[in-house]
Protein backbone atom coordinates (compact mmCIF):
# COMPACT_ATOMS: atom_id res chain seq x y z
CA UNK A 1 0.00 0.00 0.00
CA UNK A 2 0.97 3.78 -0.70
CA UNK A 3 2.18 6.51 1.43
CA UNK A 4 -1.51 7.98 1.05
CA UNK A 5 -3.49 5.26 2.27
CA UNK A 6 -1.23 5.48 5.38
CA UNK A 7 -1.89 9.31 5.35
CA UNK A 8 -5.72 9.14 4.70
CA UNK A 9 -6.02 6.39 7.00
CA UNK A 10 -3.68 8.81 9.93
CA UNK A 11 -6.69 11.50 9.17
CA UNK A 12 -9.48 8.92 10.12
CA UNK A 13 -7.83 8.22 12.87
CA UNK A 14 -7.46 11.68 14.11
CA UNK A 15 -10.69 12.76 13.33
CA UNK A 16 -12.31 9.42 15.40
CA UNK A 17 -9.74 10.60 17.88
CA UNK A 18 -12.11 13.79 18.41
CA UNK A 19 -15.11 12.03 17.95
CA UNK A 20 -14.47 10.17 21.26
CA UNK A 21 -13.12 13.22 23.04
CA UNK A 22 -16.52 14.68 22.67
CA UNK A 23 -18.27 11.18 23.10
CA UNK A 24 -17.10 11.31 26.74
CA UNK A 25 -16.70 14.63 27.00
CA UNK A 26 -20.25 16.08 26.43
CA UNK A 27 -22.33 13.90 28.22
CA UNK A 28 -20.45 14.44 31.46
CA UNK A 29 -19.59 18.05 30.72
CA UNK A 30 -23.05 18.92 30.20
CA UNK A 31 -24.69 17.49 33.19
CA UNK A 32 -21.94 18.47 35.37
CA UNK A 33 -20.91 21.46 34.73
CA UNK A 34 -23.67 22.84 32.40
CA UNK A 35 -26.79 21.19 34.52
CA UNK A 36 -28.64 19.58 31.81
CA UNK A 37 -31.01 17.05 32.11
CA UNK A 38 -31.08 13.28 30.43
CA UNK A 39 -33.62 14.69 27.50
CA UNK A 40 -31.16 17.36 26.61
CA UNK A 41 -28.20 15.10 26.66
CA UNK A 42 -30.03 13.41 24.29
CA UNK A 43 -30.45 16.49 21.76
CA UNK A 44 -26.44 17.43 21.91
CA UNK A 45 -25.25 13.87 20.77
CA UNK A 46 -27.96 13.64 18.23
CA UNK A 47 -27.22 16.76 16.97
CA UNK A 48 -24.21 16.36 15.19
CA UNK A 49 -26.04 13.61 13.34
CA UNK A 50 -28.63 15.82 12.15
CA UNK A 51 -26.58 17.93 10.29
CA UNK A 52 -24.57 14.56 8.76
CA UNK A 53 -27.57 13.20 7.93
CA UNK A 54 -28.77 16.11 6.00
CA UNK A 55 -25.50 16.73 4.09
CA UNK A 56 -23.26 13.83 4.05
CA UNK A 57 -24.97 12.43 0.72
CA UNK A 58 -24.76 15.94 -0.64
CA UNK A 59 -21.43 16.17 -0.21
CA UNK A 60 -20.56 13.39 -2.89
CA UNK A 61 -20.78 15.35 -5.56
CA UNK A 62 -18.94 18.50 -3.92
CA UNK A 63 -16.36 15.95 -3.55
CA UNK A 64 -16.58 14.58 -7.39
CA UNK A 65 -16.63 18.20 -8.26
CA UNK A 66 -13.78 20.41 -5.64
CA UNK A 67 -11.82 16.84 -5.07
CA UNK A 68 -11.45 14.47 -1.86
CA UNK A 69 -8.55 16.15 -0.63
CA UNK A 70 -10.73 19.88 -0.84
CA UNK A 71 -13.63 18.53 0.69
CA UNK A 72 -11.39 16.58 3.69
CA UNK A 73 -9.44 19.76 4.43
CA UNK A 74 -13.06 21.90 4.15
CA UNK A 75 -13.99 19.25 6.92
CA UNK A 76 -10.92 20.08 8.95
CA UNK A 77 -11.46 23.68 9.39
CA UNK A 78 -15.17 23.16 10.21
CA UNK A 79 -14.06 20.57 12.87
CA UNK A 80 -11.42 23.25 14.85
CA UNK A 81 -14.08 25.87 14.44
CA UNK A 82 -16.02 23.44 16.29
CA UNK A 83 -13.73 22.79 18.94
CA UNK A 84 -12.81 26.58 19.26
CA UNK A 85 -16.58 26.51 20.32
CA UNK A 86 -16.43 23.79 22.56
CA UNK A 87 -13.72 25.41 24.24
CA UNK A 88 -15.57 28.98 25.03
CA UNK A 89 -18.84 27.32 26.06
CA UNK A 90 -20.83 28.07 28.92
CA UNK A 91 -24.29 27.37 28.09
CA UNK A 92 -26.45 24.30 26.64
CA UNK A 93 -27.09 26.97 23.57
CA UNK A 94 -23.53 27.01 22.95
CA UNK A 95 -22.43 23.37 23.47
CA UNK A 96 -25.33 22.81 20.62
CA UNK A 97 -24.08 25.18 18.51
CA UNK A 98 -20.63 24.23 18.80
CA UNK A 99 -22.25 20.04 18.31
CA UNK A 100 -24.24 21.56 15.15
CA UNK A 101 -20.25 22.81 13.74
CA UNK A 102 -19.21 19.47 14.73
CA UNK A 103 -21.81 17.50 12.61
CA UNK A 104 -20.94 19.73 9.48
CA UNK A 105 -17.77 18.68 9.70
CA UNK A 106 -18.52 14.99 9.95
CA UNK A 107 -20.85 14.88 7.10
CA UNK A 108 -17.81 16.36 4.87
CA UNK A 109 -15.15 14.30 6.06
CA UNK A 110 -16.24 10.44 5.71
CA UNK A 111 -17.39 9.99 1.95
CA UNK A 112 -14.32 12.11 1.06
CA UNK A 113 -11.94 10.20 2.83
CA UNK A 114 -13.79 6.71 2.26
CA UNK A 115 -13.79 7.33 -1.17
CA UNK A 116 -10.21 8.79 -1.46
CA UNK A 117 -8.87 5.85 0.19
CA UNK A 118 -10.39 3.65 -2.44
CA UNK A 119 -8.56 5.67 -5.13
CA UNK A 120 -5.35 5.93 -4.09
CA UNK A 121 -5.31 1.84 -2.62
CA UNK A 122 -7.26 0.37 -5.84
CA UNK A 123 -9.43 -2.77 -5.85
CA UNK A 124 -6.57 -5.38 -5.13
CA UNK A 125 -5.73 -3.66 -2.23
CA UNK A 126 -9.31 -2.65 -1.39
CA UNK A 127 -9.58 -4.84 1.45
CA UNK A 128 -6.20 -4.22 3.65
CA UNK A 129 -6.81 -0.50 2.77
CA UNK A 130 -10.04 -0.54 4.54
CA UNK A 131 -8.54 -2.49 7.51
CA UNK A 132 -5.67 -0.30 7.91
CA UNK A 133 -8.36 2.74 7.57
CA UNK A 134 -10.72 1.67 9.84
CA UNK A 135 -7.93 -0.01 12.31
CA UNK A 136 -6.53 3.55 12.64
CA UNK A 137 -10.39 4.68 13.37
CA UNK A 138 -10.13 2.30 16.58
CA UNK A 139 -6.89 3.63 17.97
CA UNK A 140 -8.49 7.12 17.74
CA UNK A 141 -11.39 5.62 19.33
CA UNK A 142 -9.81 3.76 21.97
CA UNK A 143 -7.31 6.54 23.00
CA UNK A 144 -10.05 9.33 22.32
CA UNK A 145 -11.57 8.96 26.67
CA UNK A 146 -8.50 7.70 27.97
CA UNK A 147 -6.72 11.00 26.61
CA UNK A 148 -9.94 13.03 27.76
CA UNK A 149 -10.35 11.16 30.91
CA UNK A 150 -6.66 11.86 31.88
CA UNK A 151 -6.70 15.38 30.86
CA UNK A 152 -10.25 15.72 32.87
CA UNK A 153 -8.98 14.43 35.92
CA UNK A 154 -6.04 16.96 35.65
CA UNK A 155 -6.69 19.54 33.93
CA UNK A 156 -10.52 19.88 34.05
CA UNK A 157 -12.78 19.90 31.00
CA UNK A 158 -10.95 22.72 29.35
CA UNK A 159 -8.03 20.58 29.21
CA UNK A 160 -9.66 17.89 27.67
CA UNK A 161 -11.72 20.45 25.11
CA UNK A 162 -7.93 21.93 24.37
CA UNK A 163 -6.52 18.54 23.29
CA UNK A 164 -9.59 18.59 20.48
CA UNK A 165 -8.61 21.62 19.30
CA UNK A 166 -4.87 20.79 18.67
CA UNK A 167 -5.73 17.17 17.50
CA UNK A 168 -7.77 19.38 15.02
CA UNK A 169 -5.29 21.44 13.55
CA UNK A 170 -3.05 18.68 13.21
CA UNK A 171 -5.57 17.10 11.15
CA UNK A 172 -5.94 19.90 9.00
CA UNK A 173 -2.28 20.17 8.36
CA UNK A 174 -2.05 16.09 6.97
CA UNK A 175 -5.29 16.69 5.06
CA UNK A 176 -3.47 19.42 3.14
CA UNK A 177 -0.33 17.13 2.80
CA UNK A 178 -2.47 14.71 1.20
CA UNK A 179 -1.72 14.16 -2.95
CA UNK A 180 -4.59 16.02 -4.67
CA UNK A 181 -6.30 13.41 -7.19
CA UNK A 182 -7.21 14.24 -10.80
CA UNK A 183 -10.70 15.53 -10.71
CA UNK A 184 -13.27 15.80 -13.94
CA UNK A 185 -15.50 18.71 -14.06
CA UNK A 186 -19.36 16.92 -14.67
CA UNK A 187 -20.95 18.49 -17.37
CA UNK A 188 -24.10 19.27 -15.22
CA UNK A 189 -24.54 21.85 -12.30
CA UNK A 190 -23.67 21.14 -9.10
CA UNK A 191 -27.14 21.35 -7.92
CA UNK A 192 -28.04 19.32 -10.49
CA UNK A 193 -25.56 16.94 -9.60
CA UNK A 194 -27.07 17.18 -6.10
CA UNK A 195 -30.36 16.13 -7.09
CA UNK A 196 -29.04 13.20 -9.29
CA UNK A 197 -27.45 11.74 -6.24
CA UNK A 198 -30.22 11.79 -4.08
CA UNK A 199 -32.22 10.48 -6.91
CA UNK A 200 -30.21 7.48 -6.77
CA UNK A 201 -31.11 6.58 -3.46
CA UNK A 202 -34.47 4.45 -4.45
CA UNK A 203 -32.39 2.37 -6.77
CA UNK A 204 -30.11 1.72 -3.91
CA UNK A 205 -32.71 0.75 -1.98
CA UNK A 206 -33.75 -2.27 -4.04
CA UNK A 207 -30.45 -3.64 -3.55
CA UNK A 208 -30.73 -6.17 -0.66
CA UNK A 209 -26.88 -6.35 -0.03
CA UNK A 210 -27.08 -2.60 0.21
CA UNK A 211 -30.20 -2.66 2.39
CA UNK A 212 -28.51 -4.91 5.15
CA UNK A 213 -25.43 -2.58 4.78
CA UNK A 214 -27.43 0.24 5.61
CA UNK A 215 -29.43 -1.00 7.99
CA UNK A 216 -26.27 -1.93 10.21
CA UNK A 217 -25.09 1.17 10.26
CA UNK A 218 -28.51 2.32 11.57
CA UNK A 219 -28.66 0.24 14.55
CA UNK A 220 -25.12 0.03 15.17
CA UNK A 221 -25.45 3.76 15.62
CA UNK A 222 -27.86 2.81 18.66
CA UNK A 223 -24.91 1.44 20.54
CA UNK A 224 -22.14 3.57 19.50
CA UNK A 225 -23.07 6.68 19.97
CA UNK A 226 -26.58 6.49 22.59
CA UNK A 227 -27.04 3.26 24.32
CA UNK A 228 -23.36 2.13 24.26
CA UNK A 229 -22.12 5.44 24.27
CA UNK A 230 -23.22 8.40 26.02
CA UNK A 231 -25.75 7.21 28.13
CA UNK A 232 -23.25 4.10 28.85
CA UNK A 233 -20.75 6.55 30.51
CA UNK A 234 -23.83 7.94 32.78
CA UNK A 235 -24.82 4.51 33.45
CA UNK A 236 -21.22 3.39 34.64
CA UNK A 237 -21.34 6.14 37.32
CA UNK A 238 -24.45 5.71 38.42
CA UNK A 239 -23.49 2.10 39.89
CA UNK A 240 -20.21 3.56 41.24
CA UNK A 241 -18.19 3.70 38.48
CA UNK A 242 -15.79 6.77 38.71
CA UNK A 243 -15.17 9.16 35.43
CA UNK A 244 -12.06 7.52 34.74
CA UNK A 245 -13.34 4.04 35.07
CA UNK A 246 -16.06 4.83 32.83
CA UNK A 247 -14.18 6.34 30.08
CA UNK A 248 -11.52 3.14 30.32
CA UNK A 249 -14.63 1.29 29.65
CA UNK A 250 -15.29 3.15 26.45
CA UNK A 251 -11.70 2.95 25.26
CA UNK A 252 -12.22 -0.94 25.85
CA UNK A 253 -15.22 -0.96 23.86
CA UNK A 254 -12.94 0.79 21.08
CA UNK A 255 -9.60 -1.74 22.11
CA UNK A 256 -11.59 -4.67 21.13
CA UNK A 257 -13.20 -2.81 18.35
CA UNK A 258 -9.48 -2.07 16.31
CA UNK A 259 -8.64 -5.94 16.93
CA UNK A 260 -11.82 -6.80 14.96
CA UNK A 261 -11.31 -3.97 12.42
CA UNK A 262 -7.53 -5.60 12.12
CA UNK A 263 -9.14 -8.88 11.78
CA UNK A 264 -11.47 -7.92 9.28
CA UNK A 265 -9.80 -9.63 6.36
CA UNK A 266 -8.98 -12.60 7.88
CA UNK A 267 -12.85 -12.91 8.91
CA UNK A 268 -14.22 -12.19 5.65
CA UNK A 269 -12.58 -15.32 4.38
CA UNK A 270 -15.01 -17.40 6.41
CA UNK A 271 -18.15 -15.49 7.32
CA UNK A 272 -19.80 -13.92 4.15
CA UNK A 273 -20.08 -10.13 4.57
CA UNK A 274 -23.58 -9.65 5.10
CA UNK A 275 -24.40 -11.98 7.90
CA UNK A 276 -20.95 -10.15 9.44
CA UNK A 277 -23.16 -6.85 9.43
CA UNK A 278 -26.62 -8.08 10.32
CA UNK A 279 -25.24 -10.25 13.57
CA UNK A 280 -23.17 -7.19 14.58
CA UNK A 281 -26.40 -5.65 16.65
CA UNK A 282 -27.58 -9.07 17.82
CA UNK A 283 -24.77 -9.65 19.72
CA UNK A 284 -23.36 -6.03 20.78
CA UNK A 285 -27.36 -5.79 22.14
CA UNK A 286 -27.52 -8.88 24.29
CA UNK A 287 -24.23 -7.74 25.09
CA UNK A 288 -25.33 -4.50 26.75
CA UNK A 289 -27.89 -6.08 27.74
CA UNK A 290 -26.89 -7.91 30.37
CA UNK A 291 -24.34 -5.27 31.33
CA UNK A 292 -27.26 -3.29 32.36
CA UNK A 293 -28.97 -6.68 34.02
CA UNK A 294 -26.08 -7.26 35.84
CA UNK A 295 -23.75 -3.98 36.27
CA UNK A 296 -20.67 -5.22 37.98
CA UNK A 297 -17.06 -4.95 37.14
CA UNK A 298 -16.20 -8.53 35.96
CA UNK A 299 -19.54 -8.60 33.56
CA UNK A 300 -18.85 -4.81 32.25
CA UNK A 301 -15.61 -5.49 31.33
CA UNK A 302 -16.75 -8.64 29.05
CA UNK A 303 -19.86 -6.84 27.54
CA UNK A 304 -18.16 -3.77 26.22
CA UNK A 305 -15.12 -6.06 24.72
CA UNK A 306 -17.84 -8.44 23.59
CA UNK A 307 -19.69 -5.14 21.84
CA UNK A 308 -17.07 -3.44 20.96
CA UNK A 309 -15.58 -6.46 19.32
CA UNK A 310 -18.58 -7.14 17.17
CA UNK A 311 -19.30 -2.83 16.88
CA UNK A 312 -16.28 -2.41 15.53
CA UNK A 313 -16.15 -4.31 12.11
CA UNK A 314 -19.19 -3.08 10.77
CA UNK A 315 -17.06 0.42 9.74
CA UNK A 316 -14.90 -2.19 6.98
CA UNK A 317 -17.59 -4.65 6.04
CA UNK A 318 -20.14 -1.92 5.47
CA UNK A 319 -17.85 0.16 3.46
CA UNK A 320 -16.15 -2.81 1.84
CA UNK A 321 -20.32 -3.49 1.11
CA UNK A 322 -21.17 -0.15 -0.37
CA UNK A 323 -17.61 -0.20 -3.18
CA UNK A 324 -18.60 -3.74 -4.21
CA UNK A 325 -22.05 -2.59 -4.77
CA UNK A 326 -21.11 0.70 -6.70
CA UNK A 327 -20.29 1.33 -10.12
CA UNK A 328 -16.82 3.44 -10.69
CA UNK A 329 -19.29 6.18 -10.88
CA UNK A 330 -21.27 6.32 -8.32
CA UNK A 331 -19.05 4.99 -5.65
CA UNK A 332 -18.48 8.23 -3.61
CA UNK A 333 -22.74 8.58 -3.46
CA UNK A 334 -22.91 4.70 -2.05
CA UNK A 335 -20.21 5.20 0.40
CA UNK A 336 -22.24 8.78 1.70
CA UNK A 337 -25.77 6.42 1.77
CA UNK A 338 -24.15 3.76 3.33
CA UNK A 339 -22.33 5.94 6.28
CA UNK A 340 -25.67 8.59 5.93
CA UNK A 341 -27.32 5.77 7.83
CA UNK A 342 -25.28 5.38 10.62
CA UNK A 343 -25.82 9.66 11.03
CA UNK A 344 -29.62 8.91 10.71
CA UNK A 345 -29.50 6.27 13.88
CA UNK A 346 -27.00 8.90 15.59
CA UNK A 347 -30.17 11.35 15.43
CA UNK A 348 -32.76 8.70 15.46
CA UNK A 349 -31.68 6.69 19.13
CA UNK A 350 -29.69 9.14 21.56
CA UNK A 351 -33.47 10.92 21.15
CA UNK A 352 -35.50 8.07 21.45
CA UNK A 353 -33.19 6.84 24.60
CA UNK A 354 -33.29 10.01 26.26
CA UNK A 355 -37.46 9.74 26.44
CA UNK A 356 -37.19 6.09 27.46
CA UNK A 357 -34.74 7.23 30.62
CA UNK A 358 -36.62 10.63 31.25
CA UNK A 359 -39.93 8.22 31.72
CA UNK A 360 -38.32 4.92 33.14
CA UNK A 361 -34.95 5.81 34.98
CA UNK A 362 -31.39 5.20 33.33
CA UNK A 363 -31.32 1.54 33.82
CA UNK A 364 -34.36 0.70 32.67
CA UNK A 365 -34.75 2.95 30.00
CA UNK A 366 -31.49 1.49 28.68
CA UNK A 367 -32.98 -1.97 28.85
CA UNK A 368 -36.25 -0.97 26.82
CA UNK A 369 -33.81 0.82 24.22
CA UNK A 370 -31.65 -1.93 23.68
CA UNK A 371 -34.97 -4.63 23.62
CA UNK A 372 -36.16 -1.89 20.76
CA UNK A 373 -33.13 -2.61 18.84
CA UNK A 374 -33.04 -6.34 18.95
CA UNK A 375 -36.25 -6.48 17.97
CA UNK A 376 -35.52 -3.85 14.72
CA UNK A 377 -32.53 -6.37 13.83
CA UNK A 378 -34.36 -9.63 13.03
CA UNK A 379 -35.24 -8.22 9.83
CA UNK A 380 -31.52 -7.87 8.53
CA UNK A 381 -30.51 -11.00 9.59
CA UNK A 382 -33.27 -12.64 7.72
CA UNK A 383 -32.54 -10.53 4.57
CA UNK A 384 -28.96 -11.77 4.52
CA UNK A 385 -29.36 -15.29 5.62
CA UNK A 386 -31.66 -15.39 2.54
CA UNK A 387 -29.19 -13.65 0.54
CA UNK A 388 -26.62 -15.77 1.75
CA UNK A 389 -28.72 -18.86 0.92
CA UNK A 390 -28.94 -18.01 -2.47
CA UNK A 391 -25.72 -17.12 -3.46
CA UNK A 392 -24.58 -20.68 -2.20
CA UNK A 393 -27.36 -22.28 -4.12
CA UNK A 394 -26.29 -20.02 -7.30
CA UNK A 395 -22.67 -21.43 -6.84
CA UNK A 396 -23.77 -24.53 -6.64
CA UNK A 397 -25.29 -24.65 -10.22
Amino acid sequence: MNRNVWMCSLTAGLFALTINIGMFVIPTFSTEVLGVADAQVGILVAAPGVLAMLLMIPSAPLSNRFGRRRVMIASAIANTVAALLYLIATSFGQVLVAQIVFGIANAFFWPSNLTYLCEVAGPEWLQQAQATNTASQGVGLVLGPILAGGLIGWSGYRGALGLWLAIAIVNLILSILLRPLPTQTPAESLGMSIRQSMGGIPAMMKNSKLVVAMTSQFLSAAFVTSIGGAFLVLFAQDVGFTATSASLLLSLRELSGTLSRAMYPRIRRYVDNLIILSTVPIVAGVALLLGFVYPVLPVSVLVVAVAGFALGIVAPAGNTEASENATPASLAETIAVVVAMFQVGSVVFPSVTGLLISSAGRARGLVEATGLVLVLAIWPLTVALRESRQSRASQCM
